[in-house]
Parts: structure tokens; sequence; C-alpha cells
């Protein structure tokens, strides 16, 4: 049995068109999908360090060890102390963004950039403390010479933050959903 063919090839069928209602939900890419990861590392990198802690000190040891971090009188607790506080406001920073993230929250293009914010702050006081403890003299000019380069750059991430979930489109289509 032979075929017929026809010598006018086949159309492809068209693509179906959107109602004006239907948009595509708002993906996870580019910028926001760096800061999304970087914040998912900054928050897995202190849990991964407490449970080291317990796995080799048992929960016994961990306990007597963070309160004697927290509580210590020396001045080698006080400075742990002080270097502790930045890396606990930015954990809460990295996980209150995965979780404001992951469940599409508005709220995140408000709180994101101000825990952002209380961490230079935070970070801040803490540099200076610590160079006054260990100084003599307590914190000189040179001393604000030396931790202004780090951060003056902390302050400017942070306002690079703050503009790009104010007036960046993929930061308020993900999280409100629409552009």
């Amino acid at each position: 049995m032979t075929e017929t063919r026809s010598a006018v090839p086949v159309s492809p069928q068209p693509k179906p068109r959107r109602r004006p209602q239907e948009r595509e939900t708002p993906k996870l890419g580019g910028a926001l999908m760096v800061l999304f990861w970087c914040a998912c590392g900054i928050t897995a990198l202190p849990l991964a360090g407490l449970f080291s802690l317990i796995a080799s000190t048992g929960v016994s040891g961990a306990t007597w060890a963070l309160g004697e971090t927290f509580g210590g009188a020396t001045i080698q607790a006080q400075l742990l102390r002080l270097g502790l506080w930045p890396q606990l406001v930015l954990f809460a920073w990295g996980a209150s963004f995965v979780v404001l993230t992951v469940m599409k929250s508005r709220h995140a293009l408000t709180v994101s950039p101000w825990l952002l914010a209380a961490w230079v702050a935070v970070s801040a006081y803490s540099q200076f403390s610590i160079r006054a403890a260990m100084a003599p003299d307590g914190a000189t000019m040179a001393d604000f010479a030396a931790l202004a380069p780090g951060l003056l750059a902390q302050a400017l991430g942070t306002a690079a933050l703050f503009g790009y979930f104010k007036e960046g489109t993929r930061p308020r289509a993900y999280y409100t959903k629409g552009p």
C-alpha cells in the first residue's frame, strides 16, 4: 500500500494563549539566589560548629563550654563574647532570610536589610571594644583607621541590600508575587 504525501509541510500546533490573569510564578534567581545560598551557608556553619562541639565533648561538655564562653570573667572570655555577638546577629539574619525567602514573605523586604544593618552596628561595636580591651590606652585614632575600611565595606554592602530590596524588580516580584 502506498501513502500519499503532501508537498506542504505540516505546521506546528499553535501555542495556547495565556489568559491575562495568568502569570508565571516569580522564580528565585540572579543576585537574590546568590543571597539565598549565602544565607543558607551562614546559617549552616554555626549549626555545624555546635553539632561538632556536642559530638566531641558531649552535651555536658558543650553546656560547660557555652556557659564559660558567655559567663567567664577572664579577658579571653570577654574577647570571645565580643567576637561572637556579630556572628549571632549574622546567624539571625541568615536564618530569617532563609525562612522568609522559602515562605516568599513580603516581610523579607524590610526585615532582612534591617537585620543586616543591626549586624553592622554590632560588628562595629564589637571590633572597637576588642581593640579597646586589648590596648592599654584604649582604642585610638590608629585603631579607627585600621577598622574603617572593613566597617565601610560592611555598611556599603548593607546599603546595597537596602537599595536592591527597595528598587529591585526581582525581589519585589518574588516576595510580593507581582512587580
